[in-house]
């Protein structure tokens, strides 16, 4: 049986690393061996990490200084036996069946990358699945040129990636990872690592799987639309430094041109995303303020500073429709905006409607109900939907 070699990242995850073990020694494919990487944890990490290997002779841990994930991730791999190798963050999990269904593919020998999709988990009952684009199945190198390379890095016709970036939602052939991680390290990208692996490894394999399941589930700690990326003020050094290393990688590519049109449009969508720190209009062309919905002249409060909320706020601005009596996030606090307030706040403010400007149904369904509880009349809550 293909052993794998399940490589997970600490750092101050006390509250979530318990979680994430358990789901992978509790796989029901039992040929793993697990590396816990505490890259200089200063809470009870180390110690909760030490009391799993203590129990179960798969797990090993190493305890590093704080030297960040493309690091922690390569001592894990160089300490792996196994030919093949995955990664799991600290704080997220993994389904019970994920290696058992993916070894029944019969692609481990055959293939140098396995692919499968993410459940993003917001809360319970608030979970959003995220399937890879290709169909299921197996490529072989004519294949990838026909039907991968095309969108594999930016799907233009959908601005977004093709094949998603998350090293977490990939199982490698381990030599070609070390190489590839080990030239990440020696020119110390500072953003977007996964990206910086992923693209340039890819073109390195002469085969690739995919599944139609989701097994990865990654935690996100705020429901707001901004990466705190965005919020680095050195955003644009490092996106810049991205590019340059992507670029150097795709040019000595046969399909170096399709690849290089791909990333400049990458490159382009994301220095407009910058501009979100500054809550500047950035998908005007996406969302519409619900005219038909609120009625002109109405004091409105606008709840949400994302995407959705910034480009309302600036059409609102524009056509003088509505007076917006104020502009609330309940992650308000990490916006460069001093217009933005609490959501608490509409407990003293007269209104006659609320617009919740946030693309995510189900998102935009739990801010209703948290102002329901507040004492918000629910006539009054007006619900966006991304059009």
């Amino acid at each position: 049986m293909t052993k794998i070699a399940v490589v997970v990242t600490v750092y101050n995850q006390e509250s979530y690393i318990g979680k994430c073990l358990n789901s992978i020694l509790q796989q029901s494919y039992r040929e793993i061996e697990v590396i816990v990487v505490d890259d200089g944890s200063t809470d009870l990490s180390s110690e909760i990490c030490d009391q799993y290997a203590e129990k179960d002779a798969r797990v090993k841990v190493i305890h590093q200084l704080n030297q960040g994930i493309t690091m922690a991730r390569l001592s894990g791999v160089k300490k792996a036996c196994a030919d093949y190798v995955t990664f799991v963050d600290g704080d997220d999990w993994i389904d019970e069946q994920c290696y058992e269904d993916i070894t029944a593919l019969n692609a481990f020998g055959r293939v140098d990358l396995i692919a499968f999709g993410m459940n993003r988990y917001y809360a319970d009952g608030e979970i959003h699945s995220e399937m890879c684009i290709y169909e299921v199945g197996i490529y072989d190198r004519h294949k990838i040129a026909a039907q991968i390379i095309p969108k594999l890095f930016w799907d233009t016709a959908n601005n977004t990636y093709g094949l998603d970036p998350s090293l977490c939602t990939k199982i490698f052939q381990r030599k070609k990872l070390e190489r590839h991680i080990e030239r990440l390290c020696k020119l110390k990208i500072h953003y977007g690592e996964d990206i910086a692996v992923l693209y340039p490894l890819f073109l390195d394999c002469s085969s690739f799987a995919v599944t139609d399941r989701c097994y990865y589930y990654h935690r996100i700690r705020k429901n707001h639309d901004v990466a705190p990326y965005i919020m680095d003020n050195m955003y644009y050094g490092k996106l810049y430094s991205l590019y340059e290393y992507l670029l150097e990688s795709f040019r000595k590519h046969k399909c170096g041109r399709q690849l290089i049109r791909q990333l400049d449009y990458f490159y382009m969508h994301s220095v407009r995303l910058g501009k979100i720190k500054y809550c500047d209009l950035v998908f005007e062309e996406r969302y519409l303020f619900p005219f038909d919905r609120v009625p002109k002249g109405s004091r409105i409060v606008l709840y949400g500073a994302g995407q959705v909320g910034q480009t309302v706020y600036s059409q609102l601005r524009k056509l003088n429709f509505c007076e917006i009596v104020a502009w609330v996030d309940r992650d308000w606090a990490i916006y460069d905006n001093e217009l933005i307030r609490e959501v608490d706040q509409i407990r003293d403010m007269e209104y006659d409607q609320i617009l919740i400007a946030i693309a995510s149904g189900d998102i935009a369904a739990k801010a209703q109900e948290s102002l329901v509880q507040m004492g918000v009349e629910p006539a009054k809550i007006i619900r966006y939907g991304q059009i």
